[in-house]
């Protein structure tokens, strides 16, 4: 992990980060919003009942439908400790979905570092897609998907797509450089990808998370729920697990040699018992604050 002037280990990541997870999961249990987690944390719960040893993220996915509930149900509720939050036109936080943040806390991304956002410990927070039920649909669904990303984003992909994906993001950011148009760029788009309902649909679809995962269909019936331990809770995965962790990962449930267990975020700057707003200008929004002076 990349961590300057502190020693919080990876352990004590992972603990903030299963605060969040159970704060989370009061909200969705008092309002019957449907989740389950998915990604390395479903694989952390079924191989490890927890975290990955190595993993610095932590992922749960909603239909569509309970993540826009989510969404409208937090601007009723009041927390000094953690906050909701979604790129809109007013603020980028460089990432496709939402996210809750332990704002007394600091966790800082290089994707990030020049906004002036909440740079707490999060969790991510996942839309899963009903699926357009014809071909043509499907590639009208993906197309809009990918205009979503490149101008929701709004910055070259960080882990997957290799260089013919970054140069087309690089083109396309290049294409329309006014902020107000990218921001009705991707609303129009999220509109059209997410048209569809997910009680209806046969097949559930991964708009938000990878352009790799826009080549997989799911078979809705999959993510119906069941629990499973992870670390000291229970946790909702998707009754499909397995057959979706084989298409993921393969063989799963074989350990990485180690040299393949690896952290996932590009980090400036970690420390997990002081809020991220005391390194403001020292880093993060370091030439913002130069500016103001």
């Amino acid at each position: 992990m990349s961590v300057k002037d502190n020693s919080f280990g990876i352990a004590e990541l992972q603990n903030k980060m299963l605060d969040i997870l159970k704060y989370y999961i009061s909200i969705c249990n008092n309002n019957q919003l449907r989740y389950w987690v998915g990604g390395g944390t479903c694989l952390g719960a079924i191989r490890h009942k927890g975290f990955i040893p190595w993993d610095d993220d932590l992922d749960v996915f909603m239909p569509r439908e309970d993540y826009e509930k989510l969404w409208d149900i937090w601007k009723k509720t009041n927390s000094e400790k953690y906050i909701l939050c979604r790129t809109t036109k007013e603020k980028n936080y460089h990432h496709r979905v939402m996210q809750l943040v332990d704002v007394t806390t600091t966790f800082i991304n290089k994707r990030s570092v020049h906004e002036d956002i909440e740079h707490g410990v999060y969790i991510d927070i996942i839309p899963m897609d009903a699926c357009a039920g014809s071909f043509i649909g499907r590639c009208v669904q993906i197309y809009n998907a990918v205009v979503y990303s490149v101008y929701n984003v709004q910055c070259l992909p960080e882990y997957q797509g290799g260089k013919v994906m970054r140069a087309a993001t690089m083109f396309l950011l290049w294409l329309e450089k006014d902020p107000e148009k990218r921001y009705r760029r991707w609303k129009r788009a999220e509109e059209k990808m997410t048209r569809y309902s997910w009680d209806d649909a046969e097949c559930a679809i991964e708009l938000t998370t990878s352009f790799k995962s826009l080549l997989h269909l799911w078979p809705r019936k999959w993510f119906e729920t069941k629990q499973v331990p992870f670390e000291d809770i229970d946790v909702n995965i998707p009754v499909g697990a397995d057959c979706y962790m084989r298409a993921i990962y393969g063989s799963y449930m074989q350990v990485p040699p180690p040299e393949e267990q690896k952290v996932r975020h590009h980090t400036v700057f970690i420390d997990l018992q002081t809020s991220y707003l005391k390194y403001k200008g020292k880093y993060y929004c370091v030439n913002q604050c130069e500016i103001d002076k």
